[in-house]
């Protein structure tokens, strides 16, 4: 279990690593959300990565960038993501508002969410992942950049 004030934890369950944020999750937490994603992606005993959103009442854009980057570095390594609910309404907004609902892999319920995990684990996961947001770039697929090719490289 990852030391937390009560609003971030990390523990194993099975072959994923269970990442829990409680309550409200802002700039100031961005230090530790960080080191609990990293914690989670290289945990040696896990194969797979759950964000558990159920008790999460409050989230601003600074998550929602650590998020989406722990997708992307997630993706890198080929290891599952899945982020579960029930969303509190505020944290539903949030990822409707800004467009990110269908590029995050989303379960209703954290039993869900293991279920989707455990079935991309059995399935050898890596291919099975949504692609990146557009305009975030990966190592492993430039062809991500859904940006056109520019005008010098079109002329020539």
């Amino acid at each position: 279990m990852f030391p937390n004030d009560n609003s971030v934890e990390l523990s194993p369950h099975e072959r994923v690593a269970v990442v829990a944020l409680r309550h409200e999750i802002d700039l100031q937490d961005a230090h530790t959300v960080t080191e609990v994603f990293h914690r989670a992606r290289s945990h040696s005993e896990t194969d797979a990565t759950l964000l558990d959103l159920s008790m999460l009442t409050f989230a601003d854009s600074t998550l929602l960038g650590l998020i989406l980057q722990a997708r992307i570095d997630h993706e890198q390594e080929q290891r599952p993501f899945v982020l579960a609910g029930p969303l509190h309404s505020a944290v539903q907004r949030l990822l409707e508002l800004t467009g990110v609902t269908g590029f995050l892999p989303l379960a209703d319920t954290r039993e869900e969410g293991m279920r989707k995990l455990r079935a991309l684990l059995d399935a050898g996961a890596g291919a099975e992942l949504p692609p990146s947001p557009p305009g975030r770039q990966t190592a492993t697929d430039p062809a991500s950049d859904p940006s056109p090719p520019s005008a010098s490289a079109s002329a020539s």
